[in-house]
């Protein structure tokens, strides 16, 4: 996958946990129901999804064809991911008390 400029990424940024909560969440949503989302069909911007790839959240696929937001596709949300998530959802459930 090509690398892409991004304006957040681009100024040496990371993505803010609640970001990557959101994404793996809705991408964990879709893949639960069975689609295995392009990086396009995801509606997520490839800078976004390659930082969750870079960070082992998730795995990403090579379909061999195609422009790379169309190429590549959602594998699976890797275990790092799955407890990303529930880490967030234990943070937020203690500042809830």
């Amino acid at each position: 996958m090509k690398t892409l400029a991004s304006p957040l990424l681009a100024t040496g940024q990371q993505m803010i946990d609640n970001d990557k909560l959101v994404a793996l969440i809705r991408l964990r949503d879709m893949l639960y129901f069975g689609v295995r989302p392009t990086v396009r069909q995801c509606g997520f911007s490839a800078e976004i999804v390659q930082e969750l790839v870079k960070e082992r959240l998730m795995q990403l696929g090579d379909k061999k064809f195609g422009d790379d937001p169309d190429r590549y596709v959602i594998e699976e949300i890797l275990p790092a991911g799955h407890s990303f998530i529930s880490q967030q959802h234990a943070l937020r459930d203690r500042c809830n008390l």
